[in-house]
Order: structure tokens, then sequence, then C-alpha cells
């Protein structure tokens, strides 16, 4: 595809390989941090971050999901100063395709696989010599999935701060969704690179983990945190998988690293 340029940035499409758990900002309301690689340059098919990006808000044949091709114009914005990171035009958005799971995952592993055989060490050292801020990353030993409460405190401010972005959009919009629901727990990965002796730690914001609590707990589980701690542990994560991390920093706090998704087609296929 050729690209173009105009005020509202260059057309590009990217498949989507990454999508966190809905945000508040006191500025955007709801908003999500989506990243994936760049698919109309095949010759050099890295990493780009969109932000801010609309989901729920967005009427439901353009709603975005999980390893969609989408079309749109971005461009870069002084707000990020991350190298992968593009402000969306949301209303240039179209969703041009989709790679599933067949053939264990091949038609996504053509773009994933290139960038596989990195440890946590390398992502840091290719942030400190070009500021590279995405990555995957060879997860080595699973150690364990933490489960941790969040406080009161925090799924109160947490609530009311979703409560006052949904009203603020139905001031401009007929959106009438649920304010955002904030998951009661977070979720860190523990595990060791290949080339290390101590541990990592990782919070996890993949969409994905917290509406599976959801849809535990939808489902009447008592412990449904747990049942997701399971299912990654033993299927995402497990012997029959071969994973590897989708990782990213914080703007604010470009030292502290995020795991934004995981990629685990089977293993040995």
């Amino acid at each position: 595809m050729a690209s173009s340029t105009s005020p509202h940035g260059e057309d590009i499409e990217v498949l989507v390989s990454v999508m966190a758990y809905p945000a508040i900002s006191t500025q955007m309301g709801e908003v999500v941090c989506l990243a994936g690689f760049r698919v109309d340059k095949l010759w050099q098919p890295d990493w780009v971050r969109l932000f801010p990006f609309h989901v729920r808000q967005m009427p439901s044949d353009i709603r975005v999901h999980k390893w969609d091709i989408v079309r749109l114009k971005a461009r870069s914005t002084s707000k990020d100063s991350r190298p992968e990171s593009l402000a969306p035009d949301m209303d240039s958005l179209q969703i041009v395709g989709h790679l599933d799971t067949k053939r264990n995952w091949q038609d996504r592993r053509v773009l994933v696989d290139p960038h596989r055989g990195k440890t946590m060490r390398d992502l840091e050292g290719a942030h400190i010599e070009s500021g590279k801020t995405l990555g995957v990353v060879e997860p080595g030993d699973i150690l364990d999935i933490e489960v941790k409460r969040r406080s009161r405190s925090d799924l109160d401010e947490a609530n009311q701060k979703a409560k006052e972005a949904t009203l603020q959009g139905n001031l401009f919009s007929m959106d009438d969704r649920e304010p955002l629901e904030p998951v009661p727990f977070d979720f860190h990965l523990l595990f060791r690179c290949p080339d290390e002796v101590e541990p990592r730690r990782l919070k996890i914001i993949d969409w994905e983990i917290n509406q599976a609590f959801r849809r535990n707990r939808r489902d009447g589980y008592t412990d449904p945190e747990n049942r997701v701690r399971e299912h990654w542990l033993d299927v995402v994560l497990g012997p029959k998988s071969d994973p590897a991390l989708f990782v990213g920093n914080q703007k604010r706090f470009p030292e502290q690293w995020l795991l934004l998704g995981i990629f685990w087609p089977r293993r040995g296929q």
C-alpha cells in the first residue's frame, strides 16, 4: 500500500498484537494503548504504538480486536517522545483484515517470529542505545503469576473516574455504555530470562486477562482470579505452549516495563 501524508498524519496499516485494558484519563476520558506491527512496510515490519485509542466508544462494525489489521492515519506527537508512538486519527479507522490461529498461528508467526530470541536484558540494552520501548521477549522459566487485591481506596478512585468519563462522553454523543469497571486484582508474571539468575516481575495490563476475570465472575466462580491464574499457567504459559512476551515501558517511568500481552502458539508444531 502506498503511504500518503496529510495534516492528520501518514496512512499506515497495523496488525494489532497488543491491547491494554482501558484506562481513564482526566483529559481524554476512557482510552486504550494499542500496539502492533506495521504491515504496510513488510521489508521492515517493526513495532508501532497507537495512543490514545478508543475501543468501547466505537461502533460495533469498526470496534478493533487483537490480531485485526487496521488502516488509519497516524502522526507523531510531542506528548509522547517514544520512537514507536503515534497519535491515531480515529475518524480514519478501517478494519481491513484479521489473522487467525490456523496452522498453529502461522500467519501471525510470519510477523512475530523475526523479533523473537531477545531477553529483557537485550530489550533494556536496545532502550539505552536507541530508545526502543517495545519488544518481544523470551520468558525462559515461568515461575508464577501473582494475584494481588487492589486497595479499596484505589478501586473507589477508579470507579469515580470511570463514572465521570462516561458522563462527560454522554454530553457530546449518544454513547450509552456502562462506566468502565476496574478489575479488583492486579496480575504480575514472575519469570527468569535464560541469561539471568534473578527473576523478573512484570505487571500484566493485557485486556484479555482482565476480561477473563470478568467472564469467570459472570459465570459464577467464587475465585475468578485464581481460575485466571491457573489457566494462564497451565495453558497460555504451560508446557505445551511456546510463549513469547510482548513488553513495553511506561511513558512517565521509562525504566519500568509492563507485560502487554503473550504470544502462545503450540510448541513443536
